[in-house]
């Protein structure tokens, strides 16, 4: 049954918690639905895969860091998903995720479902990690057993291809150039995102030098994590915004700690420089009571900080609502997720997706994949083809292989 997405999300709130909080309930009304919630969960295996390239960002550097993919299994039905667990940690043991995973094991989808509900409310001490990490899972496994795309339970409805957005996380102007060189051989150079410092001597620099590979046409948006802090006025901050603007940047994100009626102030003194909100979205059922209209042209859904898909989707809608764009960000996911977000991208209709597989780190990934449901097109856009949950097959012996650490809970 199909459902305008406006009454999708009223009927949703009309369930309270639970339901709010987690769409596939609502999938619930035909004969199969208590089928389907009675399944139970049978086996949950994680798989440590390693990324020893260093990133830079302006509170510090991540020379490593150790992700976990995850697949959550229900007889013959399985679903993938991944997180960023440890950086800087080469001898990462996922103790905390084996205990958090373990209480799931043998419950039916309907409780794991209901448990999962019960943490992802504002004051939770959950991480929204696990809490983000555990919803992928249990919607891909869901969509699996229901026979249903993952976005089609989240109530999504956008099916045309968004394009990659490139990433570049590094100061040195001469990677930054290889990197954005990078990008045109990839034919992911008509969207890049760089990470600004806090310094503009040194983000000016980068930001040149990305204009001087990619041209003017590009869309180029920087990053800097609230980075700028030793201005005394907004006026002072909209200062720096305009010579970064006049010198070929589109967008930023975070600029600085701002509050929401600052950056509501900040837009306008800016005009046509879209501001990116990323902080204040976080997680995203206390985003939903934070954002207000103007605090920027494009709002940010970052991976690994939502803790929870369902409010995602319910966020781009108050966004939409509030005449702005989203775009989904990235937390330098690898594996799994990626093609996740990208359908939700899609599926939101978002501006771009930042989340999409990277061509170094992935390797090994890549290598054990069999397929999925997202593709990268040749003018670098991400196509999608429905299949039921997220649609990954992954080669889960290679895989065993090329991870650090294979744990069965």
């Amino acid at each position: 049954m199909k459902t305008n997405r406006r009454n999708f999300i009223k009927s949703m709130s009309a369930l309270g918690i639970l339901g709010v909080t987690y769409p596939l309930l609502s999938s619930c009304v035909n004969k199969n639905g208590n089928e389907y919630l009675n399944e139970k969960i049978t086996k949950i295996e994680l798989f440590r895969y390693d990324i020893n390239i260093p990133r830079y960002f302006s509170w510090g550097t991540w020379h490593n860091r150790q992700h976990l993919f995850i697949k959550i299994s229900s007889g013959d039905f399985y679903g993938w998903t991944e997180t960023p667990a440890s950086k800087n940690n080469p001898d990462f043991k996922p103790t905390a995720w084996v205990e958090y995973l373990k209480q799931f094991k043998g419950l039916t989808i309907g409780e794991a479902q209901k448990l999962l509900a019960s943490e992802q409310v504002l004051g939770s001490k959950r991480s929204l990690k696990m809490l983000e990490s555990l919803d992928m899972g249990l919607l891909d496994v869901s969509g699996r057993l229901q026979n249903k795309p993952a976005v089609e339970l989240l109530g999504l409805t956008g099916t045309n291809p968004v394009p990659g957005l490139y990433c570049i996380l590094d100061k040195d102007e001469k990677k930054v150039r290889e990197e954005a060189e990078k990008s045109i051989e990839q034919n992911l150079a008509h969207h890049m995102k760089f990470k600004m410092y806090g310094d503009e001597v040194v983000d000016m620099k980068l930001l040149k030098t990305i204009r001087n590979v990619l041209g003017n046409e590009a869309v180029v948006i920087s990053d800097v994590n609230k980075g700028y802090k030793k201005w005394q006025s907004l006026d002072e901050l909209k200062g720096i915004l305009d010579r970064f603007k006049a010198n070929g940047l589109n967008a930023i994100e975070d600029p600085a700690n701002l509050k929401p009626n600052q950056w509501v102030q900040l837009q306008e003194m800016v005009d046509d420089l879209a501001l990116i909100p990323d902080a204040p979205m976080r997680p995203a059922w206390k985003g939903l009571e934070t954002i207000t209209k103007g605090m920027g042209k494009i709002y940010n859904l970052h991976p690994s900080t939502m803790g929870s898909l369902n409010h995602t989707a319910q966020l781009a809608e108050k966004v939409k609502d509030l005449d702005a764009k989203v775009m989904i960000g990235d937390d330098s996911l690898v594996g799994p997720a990626c093609s996740a977000w990208q359908q939700i991208a899609i599926g939101l209709y978002a501006t771009w997706v930042e989340a999409i597989e990277k061509k170094e780190d992935s390797k090994l990934y890549l290598e054990c994949l069999q397929s999925t449901a997202t593709k990268k097109d040749a003018n670098g856009y991400y196509s999608y083809q429905p299949k039921p949950g997220f649609g990954l097959e992954l080669d889960t012996d290679r895989l065993k292989k090329v991870s650090e650490l294979y744990i069965e809970v």
